[in-house]
């Protein structure tokens, strides 16, 4: 909390004082800000290249844990349109951001859009709004849902684009609907429908194909070795075929796991930026783990 405290106390000491340095290198094209890419690649999608799109989150860091640093949000501040999705460091730089930039349009992409819980190896005893699954674009409908309200946001704000957007918006849905059929061809014919995984950020996906995810990470922590014992009989008894681990957590569980089951365990990153060749990727690897490169 003391930590918390004196970042806040720093991200205000450094706006204040960057005032006038920082709006004299105001970029001409208007700032829309996302929080981790995914939502980079759908907001420049519907936004096109007149708008510059910025993303909070770096790709190798874990949006959970995330925290930004002053000189970060001195540069979020000139942002016209916020895209948040609920992580924990909005909620710090968020009256920050708008004591600076009283204008800041907020819009957050969870809107509309019925959540579940995060699908844990164990069930969650204790189950909150932090346990509720934020990956919602590892479903093309949802994403397609949350383009629609990206869309929306931006029309309201810059209405005289709002023809541009609504045009890049059914142009994307119609990509996103393609993908959602393919992926459905592409995991067809897969009969072991249970996925082992380091953390759990594929609920959304394994909802809209038919799969359960197994992850080793439990309640958002590192599995104490009783914890590793329950899941490795779980994997067992589900024969399970393949192991996904993510660049942003730790895999050791997830890859001793997939050892003693002698299944392969493969890399992939859901919060890559590259959403169409992620997604595609995904299918694959489930589909068939063991030609996968």
């Amino acid at each position: 909390m003391i930590q918390k405290f004196l970042l806040f106390c720093a991200l205000l000491l450094t706006l204040s004082c960057g005032k006038q340095t920082a709006a004299a290198k105001h970029p001409q094209k208007p700032q829309l800000l996302v929080s981790i890419s995914p939502y980079r690649f759908l907001v420049e999608q519907i936004a096109g290249p007149l708008f510059e799109v910025h993303t909070v989150v770096p790709t190798a860091a874990n949006p959970h844990s995330f925290e930004p640093t002053a000189n970060q949000v001195s540069h979020m501040a000139h942002a016209q349109v916020w895209f948040r999705i609920g992580e924990p460091f909005e909620g710090l730089i968020l009256p920050i951001l708008k004591s600076r930039n009283p204008n800041l349009t907020v819009q957050d992409l969870r809107d509309g859009i019925q959540l579940i819980e995060e699908q844990h190896g164990l069930s969650c005893k204790h189950c909150s709004m932090d346990h509720l699954d934020r990956h919602i674009w590892l479903s093309p409908k949802l994403a397609s849902l949350q383009a629609e309200i990206i869309a929306k946001s931006l029309s309201q704000q810059f209405p005289e684009q709002k023809e541009l957007f609504q045009n890049n918006l059914i142009e994307l849905r119609l990509k996103l609907g393609a993908l959602d059929e393919e992926i459905h061809e592409i995991l067809k014919s897969v009969e072991k429908r249970t996925i082992l995984v380091s953390h759990p950020a594929f609920g959304y996906f394994c909802k809209e194909y038919g799969f359960e995810q197994l992850s080793v990470e439990y309640e958002g922590k590192d599995p104490r070795p009783r914890h590793l014992e329950e899941i490795l009989k779980r994997a067992v008894a589900q024969s399970m075929e393949v192991a996904l681990a993510l660049p942003q957590y730790n895999n050791k569980g997830a890859q001793l796991i997939a050892e003693k089951l002698h299944v392969p365990v493969h890399l992939i990153d859901p919060y890559s930026a590259e959403y169409f060749e992620t997604m595609r990727k995904l299918a694959h690897l489930i589909a068939d783990p063991y030609d996968a490169d």
